[in-house]
């Protein structure tokens, strides 16, 4: 390995490329290798207590083994970033601790979690100091002579910090749970210890004249860390990216800055244009079309209305029970005359202002749309119908709400809908989301006053939250595009291996001993060779070879050629075909014999259909990239030569792509969304998986178009719930307008 020598230039000066090096491990040693002791320290402290108090999950035994490999793990975790180092000097002299995710599908539930905390130490860290590490890595490779470092290569990085840390633990071979506990307070500690170590190093290598007027152009982002089951979330959820999408900057009304969209501006004016028609379909409303003089809510008194019936829990019972009979617009105007004679406006002729009239009868039929859907069961739709009054509220006093797809309103509507369609709370981890919308819902009603900064901070605590839960449902969804992809794999070598068995057998009429042979033994042996080493391979030109004899040997029997000058059989090819299958030892022998017995009778003159001989009995071993097959969740309208669908949505279901999302109806009452997770480049077949990841379909463009049809899959209007529902209103306000 040759380092880029410093030159004498303004730009990097003169130094030893190894003695920085040696410079910078030393300070990384000294910061790293303490705030290890101290997080083990603390673990310590946290188990002890768990055992004193009778929470006694991970064990009195765990505390003991974390004293008794203590020292070792703390010195593995040192080897492995020395070696780091010098692996910068010279790659031939250490190994990456690059994550190893090839047998990702094969993951304990233990070792998920496991994996998952190191990972949440690895990122949290590299976001929280992004510049420094940036520059530090960007000065790294200069010295180094490279384009740039990797991350996994780096030792100063989180990644590699990380990486470390979980072979000192797994070597000393204690619990995951204690190791994920370990991770968890290392994230802690190391988060004060990085930010010196980098400050140091940077100010070290600047010193030394390596690239002393660069510039950082990332930005740091606090990233707290996850806490331990058990304790208090933080104000971000303790886990991942606080913010989706939001805005930048704040205006002059303290809300975030935001673009208008022009497909939901048009999309808005047109609803605007259609309402009349509506409130004509739907007669007088409550507080109209009384005797005496008209009297005009105005904004702040509506606004002050609904304030009241944001804390009124019957009206929010009564919004959030759907009744055909009297849609939200009604309800909620009721609701607003009775609120406004408490007020003191006696007045049997009550009009809303007409941009207000607009607003309330807006959001009133986006939440009629939103709980009429069948993706959400009962007690979802209660939830939801308790947002109402809030949200009439924000579009009474912020109509950019139903134009600008960041307003904090609309983000957090949507994060909730994300987290309770198709949640049914038969998992832990979804009941355990469920109650963090309930508590999100609980406090909108409660704490949200006129000042619309709520929403964007409770969005961003749920989507942090769910955070946690979206990485454990992508390795989910990871997982069963894995196994789809090896079926397909699987599938497609049967098919090839058993069309070119038939190419090689011809028209012969075989023994059944022989038949048998070909297609259970030959044909599994082959199709594991095809996966593991590919087609033409040796081992598959050797089987092939084999398979060939076998069939010559056939020949010359069946013209009558002694048995002494009959080609002879390769034993051993045959015995390692048999082998694939679990057949060996006498057995193997045995079969070989019951193929040479076959040759000899037919060549002996006995018709190849009264050769009675079979292989012995064998259970085939398994081919290795079968998986098992999970209940089916959807019958699919396939197996017929002529599936029923129209042009117009099969052209629908070709344009989807991988992370559409469209709608399933599992039942007669179900409807679930599903999300396109993997396209097959075999087939062109397309994975639906849940929002837990868990697949739900397999099928064709043409077998989605026909589900269609039948009105069991439907594509979304909108890209997210909010933009579905207002594409949905302005269905229904056309309908009512067209009446008229």
């Amino acid at each position: 390995m040759s380092f880029r020598t410093p030159t004498n230039s303004p730009e990097t000066g003169r130094s030893d490329p190894g003695l920085l090096l040696d410079a910078l491990q030393k300070q990384t040693l000294e910061r790293v290798v303490p705030a290890l002791d101290r997080a083990l320290g603390r673990v310590d402290d946290y188990l002890f207590d768990r055992s004193q108090s009778g929470n006694d999950d991970l064990g009195l035994t765990a505390l003991r083994d974390l004293r008794r490999v203590r020292g070792q793990i703390s010195t593995r975790f040192e080897q492995a970033v020395i070696s780091g180092f010098r692996a910068l000097r010279d790659p031939r002299e250490g190994a990456s601790l690059r994550a190893d995710n090839s047998g990702l599908s094969l993951l304990s539930e233990d070792a998920l979690e496991e994996q998952l905390a190191n990972e949440q130490l690895a990122e949290s860290l590299a976001r929280m100091h992004a510049p420094s590490l940036e520059l530090l890595g960007k000065r790294l490779a200069h010295i180094l002579g490279r384009d740039d470092v990797k991350a996994h290569d780096n030792p100063l990085s989180p990644a590699f910090i990380a990486a470390a840390m979980r072979k000192a633990a797994e070597a000393a071979e204690l619990e995951a749970g204690v190791r994920i506990v370990i991770f968890k307070f290392f994230e802690r500690e190391l988060a004060s210890a990085l930010a010196h170590t980098y400050d140091r190093s940077n100010t070290l290598l600047v010193a030394a004249g390596v690239l002393p007027q660069l510039r950082p152009t990332s930005k740091a982002e606090a990233m707290p860390p996850a806490p331990l089951h058990g304790e208090s979330m933080d104000g971000t959820g303790g886990y991942g990216q606080a913010g989706h999408g939001g805005a930048a900057g704040t205006g002059h009304d303290g809300m975030p800055t935001m673009q208008a969209n022009p497909v939901d501006q048009a999309l808005f004016a047109n609803m605007l244009g259609l309402l009349q028609g509506w409130r004509t379909a739907m007669g007088p409303m409550a507080g109209q079309g009384g005797t005496g003089p008209a009297v005009t809510l105005g904004s702040n008194e509506l606004v002050s209305i609904l304030s009241l019936l944001q804390r009124d829990l019957p009206a929010q019972a009564q919004f959030a029970q759907r009744n055909q009979e009297h849609p939200l617009a009604v309800q909620i105007r009721q609701e607003v005359v009775q609120g406004a004679r408490k007020l003191g406006v006696n007045s049997d002729n009550l009009q809303l202002d007409g941009l207000d009239e607009d607003a309330v009868d807006l959001v009133a039929l986006l939440f009629d749309v939103l709980l009429d859907g069948p993706q959400f069961d009962s007690d979802v739709r209660r939830k939801i119908g308790r947002m109402l009054v809030p949200y009439v509220k924000v579009a009474v006093k912020d109509r950019r709400m139903f134009m600008f797809k960041d307003h904090p309103a609309r983000r957090l509507l949507n994060t909730v809908a994300e987290a309770c369609e198709g949640n049914r709370g038969e998992a832990p981890q979804e009941r355990e989301l469920l109650g963090r919308v309930d508590t999100t819902i609980e406090r909108l009603v409660s704490e949200f006053n006129e000042d619309v900064a709520i929403f964007e901070t409770l969005e961003q605590e749920l989507r942090a939250y769910m955070a946690q839960h979206r990485k454990r449902f992508e390795l989910a969804e990871k997982r069963a595009a894995e196994a789809q992809r090896g079926r397909e794999r699987l599938d497609q070598a049967r098919s090839a291996i058993n069309a070119e068995l038939a190419q090689h057998r011809g028209e012969r009429e075989l023994p059944a001993v022989m038949d048998e042979f070909l297609t259970r033994y030959a044909s599994h042996h082959l199709t594991q060779v095809v996966l593991r080493d590919g087609h033409g391979s040796p081992r598959h030109e050797d089987a092939v070879r084999a398979i060939d004899d076998l069939l010559v040997a056939f020949d010359y029997a069946e013209l009558r050629t002694p048995a002494s000058e009959l080609p002879v059989l390769p034993r051993e090819q045959f015995e390692a075909i048999l082998a694939s299958s679990g057949c060996t030892g006498d057995a193997a022998r045995g079969a070989i014999d019951s193929l040479q017995d076959a040759l000899v009778r037919l060549a002996g003159g006995e018709r190849a259909t009264e050769i009675a001989t079979h292989m012995p009995e064998q259970r085939l071993a398994p081919e290795p990239a079968a998986q098992p097959e999970p209940e089916p969740v959807l019958e699919i309208v396939a197996g017929t030569d002529t599936l029923d669908f129209d042009g117009a949505s099969l052209e629908r279901m070709r344009k989807l792509e991988v992370g559409s999302w469209i709608q399933l109806e599992t039942s007669a009452d179900r409807i679930e969304p599903a999300k396109v997770s993997w396209i097959s480049p075999i087939s062109g077949r397309l994975l639906l998986v849940n929002r837990r990841g868990i697949r739900v379909l397999v099928a064709s463009v043409e077998e989605l178009a026909a589900m269609a049809k039948l009105g069991k899959v439907s594509v979304r209007e909108g890209e997210t719930p909010f933009e579905d529902a207002m594409q949905q209103v302005a269905g229904r306000l056309k309908t009512a307008a067209n009446q008229f």
